[in-house]
């Protein structure tokens, strides 16, 4: 027996019957929509009955929803996506925001079972030679990087981990520099010689094919460890002395490449221009669908570039700003950030942050939610990344990434624009250039902090935020 059609008007009651808990008014933009065309994906009506159920049984609005109810409202990908879909077409007033941890886990949960790419054998990119693979005098040499010792009646301390390795590494360069060359009939044995570096230097000049200021680098590296090992004799000191200052030489006779990308970034833009984009970037966030990675992305972005300018961090320190510790927001909605740098070690404290930068950082973390919940984020997020928003470190190279993706500059060059703009605006300001670099001591914030909001480009910015 064939079935009887019923008419679209019919089907349309019948799915509003099975929606008790919906309201009226998502009821009523379900049935305009369906009496034009079928939903898809099918399954809306029962997602959206069963969610406002759930927020009657818990005694909750939509604006205290939580990661949590959406983790109990679908059991599966394609029951959550169902559901913000429906959210997002028929109850567009409801945040979703809180639903965007449960999406990456169903995303994770994707690709741990779907998308595992099989793992392919690589040959090793290591150029070094590993320090098992050095001279025995060499390798003996290694141990006088941790102890303090006496070069020439002064003493040195033992050498910091990073400078270590740089070392380290810049001794195993010349170990392969010493292969090289021995495979090319040039007779070289463990003294670090005159004939040594010479090899050492060509290597990297014609085989590497790096900069001559990097070569002279390497030298210096190279000269610290000798010097510590009592390696090093009068012959290669001279000549050591010689072939750094050529390459140095050698080096500040061409252009810079830093230059270069500073000219062409200033032919089209000013730092303003990135403040502007951070703007734009907010507006393309707040348009696209709440609770999405792309709107995620947009708003981090946009943050970045706002930090970027204002505070001239590095991208290593703005890689790691937690909430609570480095970044705080006082209780007049205040953003500020004190951290010791990374590579320093010093302590960097600018105080409060620009308007446009403290609203950047509460739209990040907020992420669509109502403003009035912005105090309650902050607390749960505290101990968090600031930039990812978890317990997770953030990639310290992606701040630099978007800067480049945006802008074609990377954040070293963009310290420098900082430092060249308060410099050739006002010649007597270069302390602040210091302070915002970290580069000062504390005191100094004071002395100049007057200087550098007088700067020309420092009071469009403020005029532009509205900064008294």
């Amino acid at each position: 027996m064939a079935r009887p059609n019923k008419t679209r008007i019919a089907r349309a009651a019948l799915l509003l019957n099975a929606m008790p808990h919906v309201p009226e008014l998502v009821k009523s933009r379900f049935r305009t929509a369906f009496l034009q065309e079928d939903p898809s994906p099918r399954g809306m009506p029962k997602a959206l009955d069963k969610f406002y159920a759930h927020l009657k049984s818990v005694s909750r609005t939509p604006n205290q929803l939580t990661p949590e109810d959406f983790r109990s409202l679908a059991a599966s990908r394609t029951a959550h996506r169902t559901l913000l879909a429906a959210l997002r077409q028929y109850a567009p007033e409801v945040p979703v925001a809180a639903a965007r941890p449960v999406s990456q886990m169903w995303d994770n949960w994707l690709n741990t079972r779907y998308n595992q790419k099989a793992k392919k054998p690589r040959n090793s990119t290591r150029v070094a030679f590993a320090h098992i693979d050095w001279p025995d005098t060499w390798k003996s040499g290694t141990s006088a990087l941790d102890q303090a010792v006496r070069i020439k009646g002064r003493w040195y301390r033992p050498l910091a981990p990073k400078t270590r390795e740089n070392i380290i590494q810049a001794v195993g360069m010349l170990a392969t520099a010493r292969n090289w060359a021995q495979k090319r009939d040039v007779v070289l044995d463990e003294r670090f010689s005159p004939e040594l570096f010479d090899a050492f230097a060509r290597f990297m000049l014609l085989e590497r094919e790096v900069s001559a200021r990097t070569v002279a680098d390497y030298l210096e590296r190279v000269e610290m460890f000798a010097k510590r090992a009592d390696l090093l004799e009068p012959a290669g000191v001279r000549t050591l002395s010689e072939l750094i200052g050529a390459l140095r030489e050698d080096a500040s006779e061409a252009e810079p490449g830093k230059r270069a990308k500073i000219r062409a970034f200033r032919d089209r833009f000013s730092l303003r221009d990135l403040l502007d984009r951070a703007q734009s970037l907010t507006d393309e966030a707040d348009a696209a669908p709440d609770g999405t990675a792309e709107a995620e992305r947009k708003r981090r972005s946009a943050l970045i570039l706002a930090l970027f300018v204002n505070t001239g961090d590095r991208q290593g320190d703005l890689s790691r700003l937690t909430i609570g510790e480095q970044v705080t927001r006082n209780k007049d909605g205040v953003w500020e950030i004190q951290l010791h740098q990374a590579k320093t070690g010093r302590k960097k404290e600018l105080g409060a942050l620009w308007p446009l930068t403290c609203a950047l950082i509460d739209a990040h973390i907020l992420a669509g939610r109502p403003a009035w919940q912005i105090k309650g984020q902050v607390h749960a997020l505290s101990g968090c990344n600031l930039l990812s928003l978890s317990n997770m470190p953030f990639h310290t190279y992606f701040s630099a990434n978007v800067l480049r993706q945006e802008f074609g500059i990377s954040g070293h060059l963009m310290r420098t624009l900082i430092t060249d703009l308060l410099r050739n605006a006002r010649s007597d300001a270069a302390w602040a250039a210091q302070e915002m670099l970290g580069h000062s001591n504390k005191w100094m914030q004071a002395t100049y902090q007057s200087d550098f909001r007088a700067v020309a480009s420092i009071r469009q910015w403020h005029a532009l935020l509205k900064i008294p």
